[in-house]
C-alpha cells in the first residue's frame, strides 16, 4: 500500500508542477487536460483517476499552500492578536515568490484572493476594533474592502520587483498605509 501512496504523490507532484509551468504562460481557463498531461508526461487516464478538470489541480495547489502556511501563521496569534505577523507573512511570500505570483496573478484563480480575504477578514477587523474602538464594525468592513484589494495589488507588484525591500520593510510600509486608512475611517 505504501507504494501506491508514493505513486499517487509522484503523479500529483508532476501534475502540480506541470500546472504551474503552464500558468506562467496562460490563464487557468485556457488550460486543457491534454496539455497538462503532456507536460507532466502522464496519460489522460491517470489524470482522471485523481481529478475531473485542470481547475481541480489548481485548487489542490492552492489548498496545499493555504494549509501549509496557515499552520505557521496560527503560531503567530498570541491572545487573539497577530504578533509581528505582517513581517512573517511577507517573508513567507518572498520564500514562495514564484508560487505566490502565479496563484495571485492574472493567470491563476481569481477566487483565490477572495478566499484569502475571507480567511483573514474577521480577525483583521476584530483586531482593528481593539485599536480603533471609535470606529464601528461597518466602517472597518468598508476600510477592509478598500485596503485588501489594494494591498494584494501592491503585493503582486512587490513580488514582480521587490525594489530592494525586505519583507519587514514592505510590511512596515503596508501597515502604515493601512493605519492611515483607519485613521481616516475615524472621521466618517
Amino acid at each position: 500500500m505504501k507504494n501506491v501512496d508514493t505513486r499517487i504523490q509522484v503523479t500529483k507532484t508532476l501534475l502540480h508542477q506541470a500546472m504551474l509551468d503552464i500558468l506562467r504562460e496562460k490563464p487557468i481557463d485556457r488550460v486543457t487536460v491534454k496539455e497538462l498531461v503532456d507536460r507532466a508526461g502522464l496519460n489522460r487516464g491517470t489524470f482522471y483517476l485523481h481529478y475531473n478538470a485542470p481547475w481541480d489541480v489548481l485548487k489542490e495547489i492552492e489548498n496545499d499552500f493555504i494549509a501549509q502556511n496557515m499552520e505557521y501563521f496560527d503560531t503567530l496569534w498570541v491572545n487573539g492578536k497577530f504578533v509581528g505577523a505582517m513581517e512573517q507573512v511577507f517573508t513567507c511570500i518572498l520564500q514562495n515568490k514564484e508560487l505566490c505570483g502565479i496563484l495571485m496573478g492574472d493567470n491563476g484563480d481569481p477566487q483565490f484572493l477572495i478566499s484569502m480575504g475571507e480567511l483573514c477578514r474577521d480577525s483583521v477587523i476584530s483586531e482593528w476594533q481593539t485599536e480603533f474602538p471609535a470606529c464601528g464594525r461597518r466602517e472597518l468592513e468598508f476600510v477592509f474592502d478598500f485596503v485588501f484589494p489594494g494591498s494584494t495589488r501592491l503585493i503582486l507588484s512587490w513580488i514582480e520587483d521587490d525594489r530592494g525591500l525586505s519583507g519587514a520593510e514592505f510590511a512596515r510600509r503596508l501597515e502604515r498605509l493601512g493605519h492611515y486608512c483607519l485613521v481616516a475611517a475615524t472621521e466618517f
